[in-house]
């Protein structure tokens, strides 16, 4: 009597403790289920200038004087994001990447070049988040007659897409026509459903067009609403294909681009510009307004430390501080890096 007095004491006492185990595991992972999703615009990366840049071996102008390590270094090693590659073309040629006649030394010669190599490390980290690869054309410009100019327009950007498609795997990119989904256009699908989720965009990247004016008039007449292009372009306000923008001044237009930020854009800015002095007086209030303000990637000439200059940008990959939800956190950016 005395044993069955205990255990059923002991059960009774059992009960209420497994309960409370059990409300404890159910309401954590409510607690996991709640979490807001994390898209790709609720973080902060860093990026390059003129990322394939490495500078003259003789005498030079401060403008020119740095140098970046290959992409793939960069990436791996310095956590950045976001590059930019100079596209210089000539009919029947590659397209050859460098700054100019004047600034030709690059760590990766052509446009196939740059992008076969940071394939080569994206498809090695599977799940690094979205890189952003701003493209900007240049031969171009250097055109005298309306007619010419818009011929070499057309052949450069349909030569950009062929080579990104051939490059760049479909399965791998970020298309405008992903984002804009079932919306009659980019600007109202990122203001309204906002930009993929962060997690389903792990090994991707997304390619920009860097260009204003002819070009990107040229661009748009081609690909109407971006319908079918590989490129998103360098947006301008107010119009129905906006959705990444690039402004580098984020000290005298810091209110602008946190708006554009709140709104669901993504902008590019720039910590420095070699040629300004910044890095060599040590000048971070550039850096850390952009920073600050909310871009989403910040561009340097000094992503790691070099030699002889106390500046560099040491930007980890982050939630951004104006976008991203209250609940983001380093370690749910980095749950699969």
């Amino acid at each position: 009597m005395k044993v069955s007095i205990w255990f059923f004491t002991f059960m009774m006492l059992s009960a209420p403790l497994t309960g409370c185990i059990g409300n404890n595991s159910e309401q954590s992972n409510e607690r996991d289920d709640e979490l807001t999703p994390l898209r790709i615009n609720h973080i902060q990366v860093k990026g390059t200038h003129n990322s394939y840049h490495e500078k003259p071996s003789g005498p030079t102008i401060r403008a020119y004087d740095y140098s970046h390590e290959p992409l793939d270094v960069q990436a791996g090693d310095f956590d950045v994001r976001q590059f930019e590659l100079d596209v210089w073309w000539s009919p029947g040629q590659n397209l050859r990447v460098y700054h100019n006649q004047y600034d030709r030394d690059t760590t990766c010669s052509t446009l196939r070049e740059c992008l076969d190599t940071l394939l080569t490390w994206s498809e090695s980290n599977p799940n690094h988040v979205p890189l952003m690869i701003w493209i900007e054309p240049k031969e171009w410009t250097y055109t005298t007659t309306d007619s010419i100019v818009v011929m070499q327009t057309q052949s450069m950007l349909e030569d950009l897409e062929a080579q990104i498609k051939l490059a760049w795997p479909a399965e791998k990119t970020i298309t405008p026509d992903q984002v804009r989904g079932e919306h009659p256009d980019i600007s109202t699908a990122i203001t309204t459903d906002g930009w993929p989720l962060l997690d389903e965009s792990r090994g991707k990247a997304m390619f920009i067009l860097l260009g204003g004016g002819d070009l990107r008039a040229e661009y748009h007449s081609n690909y109407p609403n971006l319908e079918g292009a590989t490129m998103f372009t360098m947006s301008v306000k107010n119009t129905p294909e906006s959705a990444i923008f690039s402004n580098t001044n984020p000290i005298g237009d810091g209110e602008e681009i946190t708006e554009l930020v709140k709104a669901g854009y993504i902008v590019r800015s720039r910590a420095d510009n070699a040629e300004d002095g910044e890095a060599d007086n040590n000048e971070t209030e550039r850096r850390d307004a952009a920073i600050s303000v909310g871009a989403h990637s910040i561009s340097t000439d000094y992503p790691t430390q070099v030699s002889g200059i106390e500046y560099w940008v040491d930007l980890p990959i982050k939630c951004n501080p104006i976008s991203a939800p209250h609940d983001c956190s380093d370690t749910r950016i980095f749950n699969l890096e």
